[in-house]
């Protein structure tokens, strides 16, 4: 039994080079984006999140992403959240994000792809609101990182989580965010 479970084994690692994916030039990403304001204790209902990326070689890419999350704030009357103009109303409460950097992932898998990525832009938040009594935006980095998983040639379902701080006026704003969307992939390296 055991010189068995060796030969399948052994078969099976000498067969993984044959399973391994063709790293795509360019991917194309959508879906929804559940955010959770940290510094707050505050959740947002399902926004969503769009990205485009370019591989330079099998474990090197660029990423940029754009993404919203809405909610309402009834009554506001926290003293960052709204400002005293419209404190004590209530208000639709955007929040528009635009990012890019560098995206290091794992092609050896023809099935599963997993990636990290650390992206920096900016963060917008409008709707009578504030952060933090100053700037409406605010420089943005995120670190995070996911896994794409194929249920068809050029196409796979995404689950990343990522951790973002906005920085306005000398303070951190920060959200922690899960997505989950599908992705298009096209070309090969």
């Amino acid at each position: 039994m055991k010189v068995a479970a060796v030969v399948v084994g052994l078969v099976l690692f000498g067969a993984a080079p044959l399973l391994a994916a063709d790293t795509p030039k360019f991917e194309l990403a959508g879906g929804y984006a559940f955010m959770q304001d940290t510094s707050r204790s505050e959740g947002y209902p399902p926004g969503w999140a769009a990205s485009a990326s370019g591989n330079v070689n099998s474990w090197l890419g660029v990423v940029t992403e754009v993404g919203g999350n809405y909610r309402s704030c009834n009554n506001c009357q926290r003293g960052p959240f709204a400002t005293q103009t419209f404190r004590g109303t209530n208000l639709n409460i955007r929040i528009h994000s635009y990012m890019a950097g560098p995206r290091v992932s794992s092609h050896a898998n023809s099935l599963v792809t997993p990636f990290g990525q650390f992206l920096v832009g900016g963060s917008h938040m409008s709707g009578g609101v504030e952060w933090d009594g100053a700037l409406n935006t605010g420089l943005t980095y995120q670190p995070g990182g996911g896994v794409d998983v194929r249920i068809a040639p050029g196409t796979a379902i995404r689950l990343q989580g990522d951790y973002r701080i906005i920085r306005t006026s000398g303070r951190n704003n920060k959200q922690s965010r899960f997505l989950a969307g599908v992705v298009l992939s096209r070309g090969s390296l």
